[in-house]
């Protein structure tokens, strides 16, 4: 009996434990989203997508990794951007040269993104300044 006894004490142990852990979770909250809320989301992922495609360029990693920036942790900082910011390095991508091969066109991209870096503080490029 006393085995019995042992075996329904860790049940109740092993069951108070799970009633307290079930108490932690929090509850999902479900609401409409709005078409303008949706349409500034899409937007937000287009643009993101477009600075990160441009960023996965073999030519714009290798101008990164030469000036001392890490392109996955560029990329990531792209995703953290404010939709104000996003929407200027977009819009500088826009107004681009469509053959996008001179070098000074990668120089004026890297030079924009080292800048949002900078002004965020995820890099110390520009000391002097």
């Amino acid at each position: 009996m006393q085995v019995g006894q042992v075996l329904r004490s860790i049940l109740v142990l092993v069951l108070s434990v799970q009633l307290v852990a079930l108490g932690g979770m929090q509850a999902a909250h479900a609401g409409m989203v709005g078409t303008d809320e949706y349409a500034a989301m899409e937007e937000r992922d287009e643009r993101i997508a477009r600075v990160q495609d441009f960023l996965a360029a073999e030519r714009v990693q290798a101008q990164l990794e030469a000036l001392g920036v890490d392109p996955e942790q560029a990329q990531e900082r792209v995703a953290a951007l404010t939709d104000a910011e996003l929407a200027q390095l977009d819009q500088q991508l826009d107004d681009l040269p469509a053959g996008g091969s001179s070098v000074l066109t990668v120089l004026g991209i890297m030079f924009v993104v080292l800048l949002v870096l900078e002004l965020l503080g995820v890099t110390n490029i520009f000391v002097a300044i």
